[in-house]
């Protein structure tokens, strides 16, 4: 008797644990990866984190929705030794974020905040451990930067129209450096491959701020000519 007494217990205490992970995993909806919402613990403090998600290999992570009013950025980390991509997926478009072999770090733009982004899904490929984190794009920069691979920089604003730009970039792959504006324009800048130096002159629209988002496989640097001291973009910005 007081065998199955037993069993008897270990039996609803085995349902009530299933039934716990079930609806934790229904309210989730993501599967094994883990999501961060307290961000009292933050490097950069100034960038204000809205999402975080931390898996291994092939997911998708659904429902990613940001509200309209900032610019948003992405950040990735992956640890794997293969093809490692992510892309936004909405019903409107499918974006190619990040896409590269073998270990990275980096930031991409994933809105410039001038519409409300849609409910869409975050698919994630590769085979090794990584991290995703969206936050604002609301952190400072100097006017000169540099740093390895894909970055999007802080706001700075420029003290007049016609500033000329320099710009360095000692990567084999694709060199693109574009302006986003606060009034909602953009300006490219730079669209090259392999190793790079040149000049462009910034629109600069009047009473705006602006940050650039790089894309590059090695080194860069861009001076803006205000003998600011030359700033390091982080990996995790």
């Amino acid at each position: 008797m007081n065998k199955f007494k037993k069993l008897l217990a270990f039996g609803l205490s085995l349902a009530l644990l299933c039934g716990t992970a079930m609806s934790v995993q229904a309210a989730n909806w993501i599967g094994p990866v883990t999501v961060r919402t307290d961000f009292s613990d933050t490097s950069v403090p100034a960038a204000v984190p809205v999402l975080q998600y931390a898996g291994n290999g092939n997911l998708t992570i659904p429902n990613v929705v940001l509200p309209q009013g900032t610019a948003y950025k992405i950040t990735c980390t992956y640890g794997g030794k293969s093809n490692f991509s992510v892309r936004f997926i909405t019903d409107e478009r499918t974006e190619l974020l990040v896409n590269a072999i073998g270990v990275y770090a980096g930031t991409t733009l994933l809105s410039d905040g001038n519409s409300a982004v849609p409910l869409g899904s975050l698919d994630v490929r590769g085979d090794g451990n990584w991290t995703i984190t969206v936050s604002t794009v609301t952190n400072l920069s100097t006017k000169s930067v540099t740093s390895v691979g894909d970055k999007v920089t802080g706001m700075f604003s420029l003290p007049s129209t016609g500033t000329i730009l320099s710009m360095s970039n000692s990567g084999k792959g694709n060199f693109i450096v574009w302006a986003h504006y606060s009034d909602g324009t953009s300006q490219l800048l730079a669209s090259a491959i392999g190793p790079y130096a040149g000049q462009m002159v910034i629109n600069n629209p009047k009473n705006t701020t602006c940050y650039l988002e790089v894309k590059s496989e090695g080194q860069w640097a861009i001076d803006m000519g205000y003998a600011d001291t030359l700033s390091l973009v982080p990996d995790v910005n």
